[in-house]
């Protein structure tokens, strides 16, 4: 049963983020829905500015600091990896504090 659970967490953290992303930032059409494997730098999604925003966003939405170390490319290059860097980050926090915000 906490298998299934932890799979329906790891499911709503992407649609989290996704949602959050082509809401905001997604000016393509094309680009959606957006894959989580869709690269956000190399195709425009994300570009200085919209990722300073998807940073706060994720610092108020899920209750961490992104530290300047954490500013990386490799971190937000897509869903996935967002999804990835915050697990790694909060553990089971992530998971537990979507409910809130």
């Amino acid at each position: 049963m906490k298998e299934l659970q932890d799979t329906m967490e790891v499911t709503q953290l992407e649609a989290v983020i996704n949602d959050y992303i082509s809401r905001e930032f997604v000016q393509d059409a094309t680009l959606l829905p957006l894959a989580n494997a869709t690269p956000l730098l190399d195709t425009g999604v994300l570009d200085s500015l919209s990722l300073l925003r998807l940073v706060l966003f994720v610092q108020e939405r899920f209750g961490i600091v992104v530290d300047d170390v954490d500013l990386v490319p490799e971190h937000f290059a897509s869903v996935d990896a967002i999804c990835a860097y915050l697990r790694s980050r909060t553990g089971e926090t992530v998971a537990h504090g979507e409910g809130h915000g």
